[in-house]
């Protein structure tokens, strides 16, 4: 292990090392307020990805238990998933129109928050 440190320890390294670190503590020290932030977003995301991830395995297991029965009875496919079927393409249609709703959102509120034409802007021209 020492002899791995010590072939790394090149002047390069702790140059590019040394100010990786003080870019790192310049950025702290300018603005506090992204470590807060930095914080919540990995939180945030880690909470939303492990809810992502319950669902696709909740999904995956309800079509093993669905399979799992429909093959102990003798049932073919589409007396099983009939519904799901029927239903495919509304459900597509509507997680298309939601994220194009959340997209139109996002947007919007960029447009409100923008400085120069947004809705808060300070400039006098715009109506």
């Amino acid at each position: 292990m020492w002899k791995r440190i010590k072939k790394w320890c090149t002047i390069d390294h702790i140059v590019d090392l040394t100010v990786d670190i003080l870019l790192m503590i310049w950025d702290v020290i300018t603005s506090p307020i992204l470590i807060i932030a930095r914080v919540l977003r990995h939180f945030i995301g880690a909470w939303f990805t492990d809810k992502i991830k319950a669902g696709v395995r909740w999904i995956a297991h309800w079509f093993e238990r669905k399979r799992a029965y429909r093959l102990e009875h003798g049932i073919g496919i589409f007396r099983t998933y009939w519904w799901l079927i029927i239903l495919s393409p509304i459900l597509l249609i509507g997680i298309g129109l939601g994220i194009t709703f959340l997209y139109i959102g996002a947007e919007m509120l960029n447009w409100m928050v923008d400085a120069d034409t947004g809705l808060f802007s300070d400039n006098p021209d715009i109506d």
